[in-house]
């Protein structure tokens, strides 16, 4: 496996997140600081802007986008540094200390020390836990110049929502209560009940907020515009009140997107869009997607747009009139290499003694879920070079289903799919598969 190194030559973008901003849709990678802005009435991208000035994030950290739709902001991994993006790309850097960007509005980007509080741990057979003392928590209030404040909350902080009459912080007032699962006398195991509510706040903001001193109500919540996969398989359509509440508007009715519960096309769930009256939640429309899973969904320009698919993600914008759907490739052909993190140092003795843990790994994983010939090898070049998994299954008789795991993230760093082997047992388990049709020389890629 000596020599397995490359230069990046072409990396095409690959949507991961939808934000509408200003008028345009941005569809950010779902790893590499760049973004599209499309237009929604042509669905041709106008623009490609990148912030690489921030680092990028820890491996097996994820980037968190927050935005009120006129302002941006990004943060690169849990804690790391947080910068506003505009058309002309990253406009400013703050360092929220460690705390995680949570919020935009009101003429700020909020972030918070956002945890649990501690449960406790069971003194034995019947004994209950008792929490420790509730740690305090910080408040950090990024402006749009730069500058932050940190604010010491008396209480473990959730999240923060601005809204017109104020802001509202998400606080757990109450240690844990547990609760036993099982003879409250003998029981081991306990189950915890968390006691979150919202504090009302008004500017000016105080040095240090406490619990007892503040108005304790629920900030009165705007249907989302945009929704990082929440507006998935998480919003049942059947439910008139959840999809009144929660569905993404788009031409005068509030709609949910996820796959069907059952499974009429066989051993494949159907995805679906559905617009819904606005008052009863009642169906009104629905908009055959294919199959497979959403990740993000959002409202722009009158169209519901879409990121959904199996195996990779295809952009779909949904015309919520005629109950259309097309997919838009454009975005995916754009060239974004040019605008990468650039790679981390290659050492090959590290990257042959990584691999080859982790192609092991699976090969133990393919034994101990009883796969058929199964059969794992290491593939391509540093840093993408992958775990490759083949395998007999009755969905593909006589021919070979496969899957792929990366060894590197995109900068070169070691990484570890941790439930890649829950994840593949899941969807053996579901039949959330590609069909087999679409196998090539014998080989479906799933």
């Amino acid at each position: 496996m000596r020599g397995v190194f490359s230069l990046r030559n072409k990396r095409f973008l690959r949507p991961g997140h939808l934000v509408p901003l200003d008028g345009l849709l941005w569809v950010l990678d779902e790893f590499q600081p760049v973004a599209a802005l499309v237009d929604p009435d042509t669905a041709l991208p106008r623009a490609v802007v990148d912030w690489r000035e921030l680092p990028p994030p820890a491996p097996d950290s994820a980037t968190w986008v927050v935005t009120d739709h006129y302002r941006l902001w990004v943060q690169q991994g849990t804690g790391g540094p947080i910068g506003r993006v505009d058309e002309g790309g990253l406009r400013q850097v703050a360092d929220p200390g460690g705390a995680d960007l949570v919020a935009v509005g009101r003429g700020a980007a909020w972030c918070v020390d956002s945890r649990s509080p501690d449960p406790g741990t069971p003194g034995g057979p019947g004994v209950a836990p008792v929490p420790p003392p509730r740690p305090g928590s910080r408040l950090v209030v990024v402006a749009e110049d730069g500058g932050a404040r940190t604010i010491a909350v008396d209480r473990p902080t959730e999240s923060v929502t601005p809204r017109p009459d104020g802001i509202y912080l998400r606080v757990h007032g109450k240690p844990p209560t547990a609760v036993p699962m099982g003879d409250p006398r003998t029981v081991t195991g306990w189950g915890y009940a968390y006691h979150a509510e919202h504090l009302r706040l008004t500017e000016p903001l105080p040095d240090r907020i406490e619990y007892e001193q503040y108005e304790k109500r629920e900030p009165d919540m705007e249907p989302p515009l945009w929704n990082l996969g929440g507006a998935g398989p998480w919003t049942p359509w059947h439910d008139p009140e959840e999809v009144t509440r929660y569905g993404l508007r788009a031409g005068g009715l509030r709609w949910a997107l996820g796959a069907l519960a059952h499974q009429p096309l066989g051993d494949r769930y159907p995805l679906v869009a559905t617009g819904h009256d606005p008052e009863s939640g009642r169906e009104r429309v629905r908009v055959d997607l294919g199959t497979g899973w959403p990740r993000a969904a959002a409202e722009c320009g009158g169209f519901l747009w879409a990121l959904a698919g199996t195996r990779t993600r295809q952009l779909l914008r949904i015309d919520p009139l005629s109950a259309r759907a097309e997919a838009l490739p454009q975005v995916g052909s754009i060239d974004i290499a040019d605008r990468c993190w650039p790679l981390v140092g290659f050492d090959a003795d590290e990257v042959e003694e990584h691999a080859e843990r982790e192609r092991a790994r699976f090969e133990d994983a393919g034994r101990y879920l009883r796969l058929s010939d199964a059969r794992s090898e290491i593939e391509g070049e540093w840093p993408d070079l992958r775990v490759r998994l083949a395998f007999r299954h009755p969905h593909l008789p006589g021919g070979w289903l496969r899957r792929r795991w990366r060894v590197f993230d995109e900068v070169g760093r070691p990484t570890s799919e941790t439930h890649a082997d829950v994840h593949l047992m899941e969807d053996l388990e579901t039949g959330q598969l590609p069909p087999p049709e679409e196998a090539v020389d014998g080989v479906l890629d799933i």
